[in-house]
């Protein structure tokens, strides 16, 4: 009996994760592959219920174009796992002969990518698993960084960029942005603000994160010391900023999900309440929200390239008997001038579940911005632009489900 293979994506969704998607299935019939390529519908879900859809038969038109369209194209989920549900998952695979199991998400991905693999070798089940990293957060451990990351950190750099020069429309104003981005318990998004500082700009720009305890009483004091001296403020906070005490600053207001985890989001608008009421400075609060995690339009075409060939090196490594690994992603030099990625396999046992850490080395705690290792760390990320097909003035996307 043929043996067949099933993608799985996991998650939020990011611009890029669908190139991970068909950078598998090009390499596995470009290597011939005789079996179905089936995808998971809704994440983990379709792998309990048995929801798969043959992705064999997309077009090559269709693969094109699904590589320019944002979002999970086969449906996500955030779901805690049973040990129950993983031996129903392996029974359903079983019955369908698949035994190349690609799972495309972030660190608990990889954990739920582990509990599989693991499962399977206890149930004698012969199954190749291989981890495929995707997180705009860039938190996942032993990978330079992750598919998606560098997209985001697009979008944001460019839209307080646009920003900037809309407040700089009006010269005689000096009032406070507050702009917030997504990061739980990392800084990496909130640290891509970094990109935007410059000796020749008039505003102040103010970097939070979460690695490093917030002090309001020192951000109020740089931001009255703008304000007095006519310039605008650029606040930029990541969504999960901590104060000293180890404690979300907007803990007594947050509500929790079905993983038991604080929904976060809010942080800019409970410091627009506090800084008001305290200085009387005229704020604006901006949560970007999924706009950083959905737009191709400014898709760095880098991160497209890096997600669909870590999506063929996958199946690469699986042909040749590799399991229970995540394809992790490693420069080849870090020399500014010669960018390169290599891709190399890691272990699911020491990244499930971990988390990567914005280094607090790269973090001037003193004026609240990033050092310049960290801009040579992140600028070859950004490079390159994407061109979107236009019909009617719209994008054109692909649907799957």
């Amino acid at each position: 009996m043929k043996s067949n293979g099933i993608i799985v994506q996991s998650g939020g969704p990011t611009a890029v994760i669908n190139n991970s998607v068909i950078g598998i299935i090009d390499e596995m019939k470009y290597s011939g592959f005789q079996g179905e390529i089936y995808g998971s519908v809704g994440g983990i879900l379709g792998l309990i219920n048995e929801s798969f859809i043959e992705l064999g038969n997309l077009s090559v038109r269709d693969r094109i174009r699904l590589r320019w369209t944002p979002g999970a194209a086969l449906g996500t989920c955030r779901y805690k796992l049973t040990f129950d549900e993983v031996e129903v998952i392996i029974k359903n695979l079983k019955k369908h002969s698949i035994h190349f199991l690609f799972y495309i998400g972030g660190n608990g991905s990889m954990q739920v990518a582990k509990m599989i693999h693991d499962t399977a070798a206890i149930m004698k089940y012969d199954l190749a698993v291989i981890g495929i990293p995707k997180s705009i957060d860039n938190d996942l451990l032993g990978t330079d960084h992750s598919p998606g990351y560098g997209s985001a950190a697009k979008f944001l750099a460019t839209s307080i960029l646009d920003m900037k020069m809309d407040v700089a429309s009006y010269p005689e104003t000096n009032q406070l942005t507050i702009i917030e981005t997504m990061g739980r318990h990392t800084g990496w998004l909130a640290a891509a603000c970094s990109l935007t500082v410059s000796d020749r700009e008039d505003s102040q720009t103010l970097i939070y994160i979460p690695e490093v305890p917030f002090c309001l009483t020192s951000c109020i004091e740089k931001v009255v010391n703008a304000h007095e001296n006519k310039r605008n403020t650029f606040l930029i906070t990541a969504e999960g900023l901590k104060n000293s005490a180890g404690q979300y600053i907007n803990h007594d207001e947050l509500e929790y999900d079905t993983l038991n985890r604080p929904k976060l989001g809010g942080v800019s608008t409970y410091l627009k309440e506090i800084i008001e009421a305290k200085t009387g400075i005229r704020t604006r609060a901006i949560e970007t929200s999924i706009l950083q995690r959905s737009s191709i339009l400014l898709a760095s075409k880098t991160d497209v390239d890096e997600a669909y060939e870590i999506g063929r090196e996958s199946w690469k490594y699986a042909l040749k008997g590799y399991s229970g690994v995540m394809i992790a992603m490693e420069r080849a030099n870090h020399q500014d001038t010669d960018y390169k990625m290599m891709y190399r396999p890691k272990l699911l046992k020491e990244v499930a579940g971990k988390e990567k850490y914005f280094p607090v080395e790269w973090y001037d705690k003193k004026n609240n911005i990033m050092t310049d290792e960290f801009i040579r760390y992140v600028e070859p990320l950004i490079q390159g632009e994407m061109m979107i097909p236009i019909e009617n003035g719209l994008p054109v996307y692909k649907q799957v489900i």
